[in-house]
């Protein structure tokens, strides 16, 4: 059957309609793309599937793919070696986690439905990658304190020196002998330096090192060379912490590459089971 036909016979508006009601983005592909086979036995299972969709959606119409994502793009940066970002492994988490799901609820329903069960067994178990990535990431994706000693300690020493340096830099704004130069006696920061606002007409009266000024040239923004060195030590904990960040973003990536031909299953049966609930 030609694409004029197909047309006429306005199966894309049909496709379209169907595609309305899937879940994700995987299962909306899926049906945009159904086409019409002359191969009786197929025809067939596709009856079937949508038979026993459309049965098991009236006795538990709650059954769906849950919060799956299509992860097949970013599944195979991956496997090339790139390094996912957090937000992409939760995304494949939650994937993973409503595959599992699925197939727990269908599996058993076998006699009841066999062609959704059959379907169903594509939906790959991989062990290790779901629990990996809920113990390296909360669920906003921030990296864990626990993911490793070694960014816990990073961490703990973060805080420590943080507080010494608000602790530092509010005793000199506090200080009376200051408080004529200050234009404001707060702390606030420029680039990755916490620094003091002070008058223009006062510079030097407080040693420190210029980075910034205000639009009107009235106000130096310093970081009095008394915290240099503890800015120093931040700058140098911050970096140490993107190392050992990106360290474990690249062992958890790494272990989703090598798992990428079970996800990517899994994601293909999700969207077959998607586009039979639609």
């Amino acid at each position: 059957m030609d694409a004029k036909a197909l047309t006429t016979l306005e199966l894309p508006k049909v496709l379209e309609r169907v595609a309305a009601h899937t879940a994700f983005s995987a299962g909306r592909e899926l049906a945009l793309n159904l086409y019409p086979t002359a191969d009786v036995p197929e025809a067939l299972l596709r009856q079937q599937e949508t038979r026993e969709a459309r049965t098991l959606l009236s006795r538990t119409p709650d059954i769906d793919v849950g919060e799956a994502r299509d992860v097949r793009p970013v599944v195979e940066h991956a496997a090339r070696g790139a390094v996912l970002l957090p937000t992409d492994c939760l995304d494949i988490k939650s994937t993973l986690v409503a595959a599992r799901r699925l197939k727990r609820k269908l599996t058993p329903l076998g006699a009841q439905f066999p062609r959704l069960a059959f379907v169903a067994e594509g939906l790959e178990d991989v062990p290790g990658v779901v629990e990996n990535i809920s113990t390296t990431l909360d669920e906003r994706g921030e990296v864990l304190d626990s993911a490793s000693a070694r960014l816990k300690n990073v961490r703990r020493d973060l805080r420590e020196t943080h507080d010494r340096l608000q602790q530092k830099l509010q005793s000199l704004i506090e200080n009376p002998r200051n408080l004529k130069y200050l234009q404001d006696p707060i702390i606030t920061q420029r680039g990755d330096s916490y620094v003091i606002p002070i008058k223009s007409n006062f510079k030097g009266r407080i040693p420190g090192i210029v980075h910034d000024q205000s639009s009107s040239r009235a106000t130096l923004f310093i970081e009095p060379l008394a915290t240099v060195d503890i800015n120093n030590r931040l700058r140098e904990l911050k970096l140490s912490e993107e190392d050992e960040i990106r360290r474990i973003m690249t062992v958890i990536s790494g272990q989703i590459g090598a798992s990428a031909d079970p996800i990517m299953a899994s994601v293909e049966a999700l969207a077959q089971l998607d586009v039979g609930f639609a």
